[in-house]
Parts: C-alpha cells; structure tokens; sequence
C-alpha cells in the first residue's frame, strides 16, 4: 500500500490537470490559408492539390496551438504538446474562395507522441487527387491515404514499415480492395519474403 498509494495520486494528478481541448470554430471559408489561422494558432504545414477532381488547386493544413498542455487524448492517455488540427479546403471555381470542406481535430500527432523520436509529424502531399499524411519514428514510418468520394474524405489506405533487430516489416493496406500486402525478412537480405492477405471486416 505504501507504494501503490503514490503511483495512484501520481496518476491522479496526472489526469486531473490534462484536459480535452475544444477546437476553435474555423471560418467557413476565406480567399488564403491564413483566414483560417485563429489566434494564437500557427499554420505548421501545407500541401497544394486537386482534391475533388475540378482541376482546380486545393488546400490541406496542419494547424496547431502556440501553448503547450497536457492534452486528454482519444485513447485516454496524457500528452504534453500541443494541439493540432487537420483541416481540407476545397476552391470554389465561382468565388474563388476556399471552403472548409473536412476538419479533423485529434488524428493528427502532436509532439511528445513519438517515443524516442519525440515530433513524429512527418508531411502533408496530394498526388493524384489522393492527400497522404506521413508520420516518421526512429525506426519506421507510417502514411494515411485519403481520397474525397461520395462528397466526403474516406480512409482508403495505409502503409506501417518498421525494423527491429535486424529484420524489417512492412504492411500496405488498400480499403478499396480489402487487401494488404505483406512483406517481411532480413534488411540485409537481397528480397523480402511477400504476401497478400485479406482484411478482416471492421
């Protein structure tokens, strides 16, 4: 009792000063990125593309908050960071202005989330009308794919690669076609062993 007493006021203290953030309310639209900007919130990075198929450049931002707290994330557990928001606006050919199209406030992870590499934020692209957001650790990486069907953003898919103690693993998963390919082995090896698999209904 004499010590899982402190570990219990630790962890009480602990989550009694983290807390879940409230967004900002985002503007609807704006002519520029930076009408989308609140106070006391920065742009950390950006990427330029089509992403509904007009032909027409869109805009996807990572924006995040100028405090640091101890942020109640989805899982329950603590961070100390900073909050950072994924927003996707799409240009209006008739006004020119840019639309708030997709706003997602927890995805995207903070600093802190990284373990030994402590920003695993990685970047922002679109190519071919698909957004990927990349996250980087000391040993893997992982990227999200994102598509705007059916007048909204879907998942439609995710790579995971990693190595330890010699021997490297990577998962591509494609939620279009409920496959995943697998490939595994030895990183000095001249091939990876290989595989696909079927994805379990979710």
């Amino acid at each position: 009792m004499k010590i899982l007493l402190p570990l219990v006021l630790l962890f009480w203290v602990t989550t009694a000063f983290a807390q879940s953030v409230t967004p900002p309310v985002f503007t609807p639209s704006g002519k520029n990125s930076a009408a989308f900007v609140p106070p006391n919130w920065f742009v950390k990075d950006s990427a330029q593309g089509d992403l509904n198929g007009d032909k027409i450049p869109d805009l996807a931002l990572v924006v995040e908050m100028k405090d640091t707290i101890q942020e109640l994330r989805p899982d329950h557990s603590t961070n100390l960071g900073s909050p950072r928001v994924l927003l996707l606006l799409l240009k209006e050919p008739s006004t020119g202005l840019y639309k708030l199209a997709f706003q997602n406030d927890t995805f995207i992870l903070r600093y802190g989330e990284g373990g030994m590499e402590l920003d695993p934020y990685g970047d922002l692209s679109i190519r071919n009308r698909v957004l990927e957001v990349m996250f980087q650790f000391v040993r893997g990486s992982d990227s999200y794919k994102f598509r705007y069907q059916q007048n909204e953003f879907m998942l439609i898919g995710a790579t995971s690669s990693g190595t330890s103690v010699g021997q490297f693993e990577k998962w591509d998963f494609n939620f279009s076609t409920k496959k995943a390919l697998h490939e595994w082995g030895d990183q000095a090896a001249d091939k990876l062993k290989n595989g696909m698999e079927d994805l379990a209904p979710f």
